[in-house]
């Protein structure tokens, strides 16, 4: 009850001074007062004023109170977010008193202002003490962002449910009444075209009624050409409702549904949809604050999977922490296979790139992903994501040493039980051959597994989909993994895989990829 209390009454403070354009710049444990068992009060704006003088700021602002500063302060830039920074760190303290003592925490805050993912360490030590705080921790997680562009502001914060109990508590009057709009004016105004719809929904933002409504016509619109140039506004107008209304589960589970509806629509259509930061980070407060909801995930999960195709907004999700989110929800709904295959998919998308910046997440994503293939050994689709993912892992050096052979089986019992599905195949393989790449324990034991040689799998494969140059070109791929080692070379020789080889390139003699594989490996036998 005290958190709660303190982080409304704090959050209600904040959300004052930054209306009127005051930045505390210096907020610590020692400027808030407690004024009664539950009362606080923040304090000491004298910080506020030097700010156009660096070096009075540098000699106001004493060493150890630093640890409190939003990363961004040390360049002698501030704004509103380096505000909530320091109440984020104000808060872990109060969460994490019991178990970690004053020299612990300064040098948890310090590698946080380095890397978030920090974070996670502390919620293993809260499930080992007070359960009490773990709600706190999607709200931390929104405080703490490296970039300021990526953390959540005061007015952001009141949207939260969690944060909006702590301001009743408080007692805030930020908390409005929910304003209304009579049924026949709604109607009235939605009886036009596109054009008028969109007016409306800019015009009455704030009322709850009418953004449901509105996405209700609006949904009749999105399969006309005549909306085609009206997606991109759409989908702005989607988000900033669902923003503003987050107490509106309906509103909520609807206006996700007809963001799916616009952004494949675009996608079938050839329309370019460039995302902003705003659209971004917003859908990314929805998973945060719907981290439960199996339905609404079910949703939210295939929109990130179409909009992380993009390089660029895969990157500021990598930024914002999207994976470790990713990972929970994998955990938390392995059974659910639409929340598998999109998360998966996404997580392609992120650890697709070199500069992934979650280095530490992502290597514990391996468990995550392997739980997910052995869950749904049968479901084609989620596999087919799932063996991307861990392929893309895999290329990036993410897998352990003691990951290799037991990864190996999982995905040649994947392969035995889809030969029928080409693009899981072609995955398979693909990962297969990362794995090969890396270690001739995996190698070896593909051609030595209790269930079948791989040797095997290969031929049942190529039977499957002789004619098709994509999986062929991945098979290649795979057996030029293999011929890097001389016993598991002596076992191909045995099977006669020169043969398959041969016949490989006498099917596709015009395509430079499959011949210089198939002619590699071939020499190397030979040899």
């Amino acid at each position: 009850m005290v958190l709660l209390k303190f982080l409304g009454q704090m959050v209600d403070a904040l959300f004052y001074i930054h209306k009127q354009n005051i930045f505390h710049r210096n907020l610590k444990p020692s400027n808030i007062l407690v004024t009664g068992e539950t009362s606080f009060k923040l304090c000491d704006f004298g910080t506020e004023t030097l700010m156009t003088d660096e070096w009075k700021w540098k000699i106001r602002v004493e060493e150890n109170c630093k640890c409190w500063m939003a990363p961004e302060a040390f360049s002698f830039s501030f704004s509103d977010k380096s505000d909530i920074w320091s109440l984020g760190c104000i808060l872990l303290d109060m969460m994490t008193c019991f178990v970690l003592n004053a020299e612990e925490i300064t040098l948890l805050l310090q590698d946080i202002r380095r890397d978030t993912s920090h974070l996670d360490r502390v919620l293993s030590l809260m499930e080992i003490g007070e359960n009490s705080s773990l709600p706190l921790f999607p709200v931390l997680s929104m405080m703490l962002q490296i970039q300021p562009s990526m953390r959540t502001t005061a007015k952001d914060l009141i949207d939260v449910p969690f944060i909006g109990e702590c301001l009743i508590v408080a007692s805030s009057s930020v908390i409005k009444q929910k304003k209304s709009l009579a049924s026949c004016v709604i109607d009235m105004f939605l009886e036009g075209g596109i054009g008028s719809i969109l007016e409306f929904m800019q015009a009455f933002w704030d009322v709850e009624e009418a953004q449901a409504k509105a996405m209700q016509h609006l949904a009749h619109f999105v399969g006309d050409k005549s909306a085609l140039p009206y997606l991109l506004t759409f989908t702005e107008l989607i988000v900033f409702a669902l923003k503003t209304h987050t107490n509106c589960f309906k509103l909520q589970v609807d206006g996700c549904s007809l963001l799916l509806e616009v952004l494949s629509q675009a996608l079938e259509q050839d329309v370019v949809m460039v995302l902003d930061e705003n659209v971004i980070n917003s859908l990314l407060e929805i998973v945060r604050r719907h981290s439960e909801d199996e339905e609404l995930l079910s949703l939210i999960c295939p929109l990130l999977m179409m909009i992380s195709a993009d390089e660029v907004v895969a990157e500021n999700l990598r930024k914002a922490g999207l994976t470790s989110d990713l990972l929970s929800i994998l955990c938390n709904f392995i059974h659910n296979e639409q929340i598998c295959h999109t998360s998966c998919a996404v997580l392609w998308s992120l650890a697709v790139s070199e500069n992934s910046v979650d280095q530490v997440m992502l290597q514990s994503a391996v468990p995550i992903i392997t739980a997910v293939i052995q869950e749904h050994l049968q479901n084609g689709a989620v596999l087919k994501s799932a063996c991307s993912a861990l392929w893309a892992l895999s290329l990036q050096g993410f897998l352990t040493e003691n990951d290799y052979e037991p990864t190996t089986v999982l995905l040649m019992d994947a392969l035995r039980m889809n030969l029928e599905k080409p693009m899981l195949v072609n995955n398979t393989c693909l990962a297969l051959a990362s794995l090969l790449r890396l270690s001739e324990i995996a190698a070896l034991r593909f051609i030595t597994d209790s269930k079948g040689s791989g040797i095997n799998l290969i031929k049942d494969a190529y039977r499957f989909y002789c004619d098709d140059p994509q999986v062929v070109e991945s098979i290649c791929v795979l057996i030029n993994e293999m011929v890097q080692y001389d016993d598991v070379m002596l076992d191909m020789l045995s099977q006669q895989m020169e043969e398959l080889l041969s016949e490989i390139k006498s099917r596709f003699p015009s395509s430079m990829e499959i011949m210089t594989l198939a002619d590699t490996a071939l020499l190397k036998l030979q040899e």
